[in-house]
């Protein structure tokens, strides 16, 4: 069942002996409109000729809601009042109270309900169809030749509710009409004017004299009904159909989201495995990147520290000392101070120092004295030691005189 709130287009079919007819309504604005409507006689040798020709004709495409109405073989319609309920509540209740309701029930019986506004007091008036199982045989089997499938069958006297004008049907039923709540005997001739004054508020019929109320009163009825706000809620007491006759339109829907969905994953899929082979690519060539970094900063140390080296090299080589070029002068100065009984068994030159290692046989050798002429070292350490009777040995440190140098 459909959301009348949503429905903006939907077509009825009613059908009988000798004709089936058929509308289509579609919503403009807050009001439906008649946009097609066609009238097809029944040929009894092929009678589902009639109705592939005038589904034919209503032109509706194949989301567009279809709803039979009609009068079904050994079908009972009846009003009473209940009380307000759930309309699985109110079902399970028809169930126990149909016996009481109607003489006979029948065997692999269906109902349909739709419940009224409650009265002042709390009444609800409620209008029940009861049909056979059986009866769906002719309907379904017209649907399947014609190759449609309808989403309900709705009785056109549902809809009626207290106050409504007589309801009188002869290509459903040429002896009884329904008024007041019940059943009273058709006139001779109907009148459809106040129902068509009803309409003409609800609908807006095609211009011209070729639409007449009378032709099409099942199928406006009906329509009556889907075009109620309550008609959502009242899906659970029109149910009627068996699955096999109603449009696979959820399921298309359903297959459709499916194929939607494994679309969007693949979509999604494809967007991250190329996200994925451009960060790879990406990730690849930072590390190829890094690694000729490693290699650059490995040869750039190696290099810096050959440079260092050779630095070091080149700086030692540069600071280091050519000598004294006096030494030999320095030698003979120090040569002639000394006395002719002293003999230097050990010199060591160096660039801060001179040490002597003296062997004399004079006890009283005053070298403090001696050095003082010489204006190149100073005295920086001396030893005397008597070696036997004969011997002094002298350990001498000269250094450098900073003032004679200065």
């Amino acid at each position: 069942m459909m959301n009348s709130g949503h429905i903006r287009e939907f077509a009825v079919l009613a059908f009988g002996p000798e004709t089936v007819r058929g509308c289509v309504f579609r919503r403009r604005g807050a009001q439906y409109s008649v946009t097609r409507h066609a009238i097809e006689t029944v040929d009894s040798n092929d009678p589902a000729q009639a109705w592939k020709r005038l589904l034919r004709q209503l032109g509706r495409g194949r989301e567009c809601p279809l709803f039979l109405t009609g009068a079904l073989p050994k079908g009972i319609f009846f009003r009473f009042d209940s009380i307000d309920l759930t309309p699985r509540a109110r079902r399970e209740a028809l169930e126990m109270e149909l016996s009481q309701r109607i003489l006979a029930v029948p065997e692999d019986h269906r109902f349909q309900f739709y419940a009224d506004e409650a009265d002042a007091e709390g009444n609800v008036p409620v209008n029940v169809y009861v049909i056979p199982g059986s009866s769906l045989e002719h309907p379904a089997a017209m649907l399947t030749q014609a190759g449609g499938r309808a989403d309900e069958f709705l009785y056109p006297l549902l809809v009626w509710r207290s106050g409504d004008p007589a309801v009188d049907l002869p290509r459903l039923d040429p002896e009884f009409g329904f008024a007041d709540g019940e059943w009273r005997p058709s006139p001779a001739v109907p009148d459809f004017g106040p129902w068509e004054a009803l309409f003409r508020r609800e609908f807006k019929f095609p211009e011209g004299s070729e639409f007449r109320v009378g032709d099409y009163l099942e199928c406006l009825l009906a329509a009556r009904l889907v075009i109620q706000p309550g008609f959502r809620q009242a899906e659970r007491g029109l149910r009627l159909l068996p699955d096999p006759m109603r449009p696979r339109r959820f399921r298309n829907q359903l297959r459709i989201t499916a194929l939607l969905v494994i679309l969007l994953i693949a979509s999604y899929a494809w967007s991250a495995a190329g996200s994925i082979r451009e960060n790879y690519h990406a990730y690849r060539t930072a590390v190829a990147e890094r690694d000729r970094i490693k290699r650059e900063n490995t040869t750039l140390s190696s290099r810096l520290k050959a440079t260092e080296k050779e630095q070091r090299e080149l700086s030692r080589v540069v600071n280091l000392k050519a000598g004294e070029s006096d030494v030999i002068e320095k030698l003979a100065v120090l040569t002639e101070l000394l006395p002719s009984n002293a003999m230097v068994s050990s010199l060591r030159w160096s660039e801060s120092s001179v040490d002597l290692m003296i062997q004399s046989e004079a006890e009283n050798l005053d070298l403090p004295a001696l050095l003082r002429r010489v204006p190149y070292w100073k005295v920086g350490q001396l030893q005397q030691r008597r070696m036997g009777d004969t011997v002094t040995m002298i350990t001498l440190k000269l250094v450098p005189n900073e003032e004679a140098a200065r």
